[in-house]
């Protein structure tokens, strides 16, 4: 079965388990479809539609190669959740055999309930960790493309939201469902309408990590009458921060 676990928490810890297991069977099993991953350091999204791609393409050669001998989650913590899909504040530290570090990064992982149960949908990644006053810069920067968004998108100024995104931009919607618009032309034609309503916005973000390359942000709006939480995966091309990647979820009432 795919995406069974019973629940988001054992999604996750199964994520890891299997990639310490080099077991490419078991990881595509841990995954809802389709499967994306989006990351600060990379342009373009990977994405596999099924379990068959995924389990074709997992592959241990760029860690081995690092001498790696195991990766250590942290201990994962809940950013917002629903009934069927979850946001998880995790990362993990990678070691040689001998105990040595190799690295360390952050993740926001989404964890969505397809029939079968939960599974990991989709993963936002940073290439790193920092904190305290190193971390400093970037957030600031992030979170003022943040404020950038909800400004233009208040205003029902379409153009200029539109170049608040870099492309391509994936929208991580309903479990097992993704929309990834790989030209402003393409999102324009899907949401111009959408954001072309002047509406009211409140919001209260801060930022998850952040690294000179991007920066991971959880977010509650009130957008008009709607109400709704989202994390972000803001990074930084050719000096320009904007927004990659989004995931929303809408708690249970």
């Amino acid at each position: 079965m795919l995406g069974h676990y019973q629940s988001a928490e054992a999604a996750y810890w199964a994520f890891f388990e299997t990639f310490n297991a080099r077991s490419a069977a078991g990881r595509a099993g841990v995954m809802s479809y389709p499967h994306i991953r989006i990351s600060a350091a990379r342009v373009a999204p990977a994405m596999q539609a099924t379990a068959e791609e995924f389990g074709a393409t997992a592959s241990w050669k760029q860690v081995d190669r690092s001498g790696w001998a195991r990766t250590q989650p942290i201990t994962p913590r809940v950013v917002h959740s629903s009934s069927d899909k979850v946001h998880f504040a995790g990362g993990w530290t990678r070691y040689r055999a001998d105990g040595s570090l190799i690295s360390s990064n952050r993740l926001l992982y989404i964890a969505t309930k397809m029939s079968d149960g939960w599974g990991i949908q989709a993963g936002f990644g940073i290439e790193g960790y920092l904190s305290g006053d190193d971390a400093a810069a970037p957030s600031k920067a992030a979170m003022g493309a943040i404020e950038q968004t909800m400004t233009t998108l208040e205003a029902g100024d379409v153009d200029a939201w539109l170049d608040c995104f870099h492309y391509p931009m994936t929208i991580v919607l309903a479990p097992g469902q993704l929309e990834v618009y790989s030209t402003r032309e393409s999102m324009e034609a899907a949401y111009r309408e959408w954001a072309s309503a002047a509406l009211p916005i409140s919001y209260e973000a801060s930022v998850i990590a952040a690294v000179p390359s991007g920066a991971l942000v959880e977010q509650a709006i009130t957008h008009g009458a709607a109400s709704f939480e989202q994390v972000f995966l803001v990074v930084e091309r050719d000096g320009v921060w904007a927004t990659s990647a989004v995931s929303a979820v809408q708690p249970d009432i």
